[in-house]
C-alpha cells in the first residue's frame, strides 16, 4: 500500500514538474520573442493591430527579408487615436519572419479609431551614451531631451470601428526610408555628424488597412494568453 502511494505522489510531482516547466518555458520564450500580450479583463475588451513593413536601401522590404527592427537608438511606432483624441498605446512583435513590426493594444474599450501615421523616434550616439540608464527603453510616445521626433501622416487617416470583445486589425503599411547613415555612405565629401538614425527620407509604398494577415497569423500563437483573444478572433477557425 505504502509504495502504490509513494508511485503516485512521485508520478504526481513529475507531471506537476512537467506543466510547470512546460510553462515557464512557454512563458520564457514568449517573452523572448516580444509574444507577451495582457489576457482579456473582461468580456467587453478588445485587441487592435497594426502591422508595419519598414525597409530601408539594402533591403528588399518583402515580409521574408530583412526587416528593420526597433532598438534602444531608435523605432518606429502608429499614432492611432480613440474618439475622444487620446493617443493609444500599442506594445510590438518583432524579427517574425513572415511579417513586418507588429504592433498591438489590448484591453481597449469599444469605439471608433484612428491611424493618422506614423512617428519615428531616434538617439544620437551622445544621448544614448548620456542618457539615464531608466530611459533606454524604446517607447513610441515617449518625449524627453533625449529622443528626436519624426512623424510622417497618411495621405488619408485611417479609420475603424472597434466592436466589444472583439478583435481587429488596421491592416498592414509598407514604406520605405532612408537615413542620414546611408547620405554619408554614398558620399564620402560629406562631414559625419552625430546624426545617423535621423530620418532623411519617408515614402509609404503600400497602405491596406483591410489586410488580414495578422489575423490568419494568431491562430498560431500558443502562447495561452493569445489563445484567449484568439477565440474573439472573427477569422478563427
Amino acid at each position: 500500500m505504502k509504495k502504490k502511494i509513494m508511485k503516485r505522489m512521485i508520478l504526481g510531482v513529475a507531471i506537476l514538474t512537467l506543466i510547470f516547466v512546460s510553462t515557464s518555458c512557454a512563458t520564457m520564450l514568449a517573452g523572448m520573442l516580444g509574444l507577451e500580450v495582457d489576457p482579456p479583463e473582461s468580456v467587453e475588451s478588445s485587441l487592435l493591430f497594426v502591422e508595419l513593413r519598414a525597409y530601408t536601401w539594402n533591403q528588399s522590404g518583402e515580409r521574408d527579408s530583412d526587416v528593420v527592427v526597433l532598438d534602444f537608438m531608435s523605432g518606429f511606432y502608429p499614432i492611432v487615436v480613440d474618439q475622444y483624441g487620446n493617443e493609444v498605446a500599442f506594445d510590438h512583435i518583432e524579427a517574425l519572419s513572415d511579417a513586418g513590426i507588429i504592433f498591438h493594444s489590448a484591453n481597449l474599450p469599444a469605439g471608433n479609431y484612428t491611424l493618422k501615421g506614423f512617428r519615428y523616434l531616434w538617439m544620437s550616439r551622445y544621448n544614448f551614451l548620456n542618457s539615464p540608464i531608466k530611459d533606454l527603453k524604446f517607447d513610441g510616445q515617449r518625449k524627453d531631451q533625449w529622443i528626436e521626433i519624426q512623424e510622417y501622416p497618411l495621405p488619408t487617416p485611417i479609420e475603424i470601428v472597434v466592436q466589444s470583445g472583439t478583435v481587429h486589425s488596421l491592416g498592414s503599411y509598407k514604406v520605405y526610408f532612408e537615413l542620414k547613415d546611408y547620405d554619408y555612405v554614398r558620399n564620402d565629401n560629406l562631414v559625419r555628424q552625430d546624426d545617423d538614425n535621423k530620418m532623411v527620407k519617408w515614402e509609404y509604398e503600400e497602405i491596406n488597412p483591410k489586410d488580414t494577415l495578422i489575423l490568419n497569423m494568431m491562430q498560431k500563437w500558443t502562447y495561452k494568453p493569445w489563445q484567449l483573444w484568439n477565440q474573439r478572433n472573427p477569422l478563427a477557425k
